[in-house]
């Protein structure tokens, strides 16, 4: 197959009136290299969307890869049909449920993964359940990949794995969107282990992009979303 990020942006379809969900094309350029390089091959995801990430992973690999995500249909099923087009829907096992059904029931099945990009509920409880899972799922040196970390939710998931899971190791990437962790080891906390985890990090960026998607759109806004979107 061979599809480079270029092939897939000539026919991948992100429809105008919802350019936030999509990752950003450099992103997707991101997880395909590091891919490549890693020589990753079991992969899985927690949403879906436009299938912009699905879509650079599973060219990546050349293998099945894994996706769940119950709203696909808000999506008018733009994902899927993306897959379609690029010639890529048969490698897709896509789940249309909750991360918190899904992941659980791959756990169960004794399933092991590579990479798994965590990108589906956005609130801190949620993340932390992905995280959760995640772990099970991963075999050790693999990695896991949080995306939009500019929301204090997903920063309070990563302090907590920096500060109480020292069988993690953050990986620095270019990109100030995604936050990066390789198994490294085996969790030896016992159950009275904790450290907390607080941290400022993200507090202004979430706060901002807040004012920016609630109440009267302004020329303000439009322009600071502009600003935002320049910056890698």
């Amino acid at each position: 197959m061979n599809m480079t990020p270029d092939d897939i942006n000539k026919v991948l379809e992100i429809p105008e009136w919802d350019t936030a969900s999509a990752v950003k094309v450099t992103e997707a350029r991101f997880i395909y290299d590091f891919i490549k390089e890693k020589g990753i091959e079991r992969t899985l995801e927690t949403g879906f969307a436009f299938a912009r990430s699905a879509s650079h992973i599973m060219a990546a690999t050349e293998k099945k890869h894994i996706a769940c995500d119950p709203f696909q249909e808000n999506y008018s099923g733009m994902g899927l049909k993306n897959l379609e087009k690029l010639g890529l829907r048969e490698k897709l096992t896509f789940h249309p449920d909750f991360s918190h059904n899904v992941l659980p029931a791959l756990h169960k099945e004794g399933q092991k993964f590579q990479f798994i990009f965590v990108d589906g509920d956005h609130k801190f409880d949620g993340i932390l359940v992905d995280f959760y899972y995640a772990d099970l799922l991963l075999e050790e040196g693999g990695y896991v990949l949080m995306h939009d970390t500019w929301m204090r939710s997903t920063r309070l998931v990563e302090r907590f794995v920096q500060t109480n899971r020292k069988d993690y190791k953050k990986i620095a990437t270019p990109l100030r969107n995604f936050s990066l962790f390789q198994k490294v080891g085996k969790d030896e906390r016992n159950g009275m282990f904790f450290r907390e985890f607080w941290t400022l990090r993200s507090l202004l960026s979430h706060n901002v992009i807040i004012w920016l998607t609630e109440g009267e759109e302004t020329g303000l806004k439009k322009m600071v979303f502009k600003l935002k979107d320049m910056v890698k």
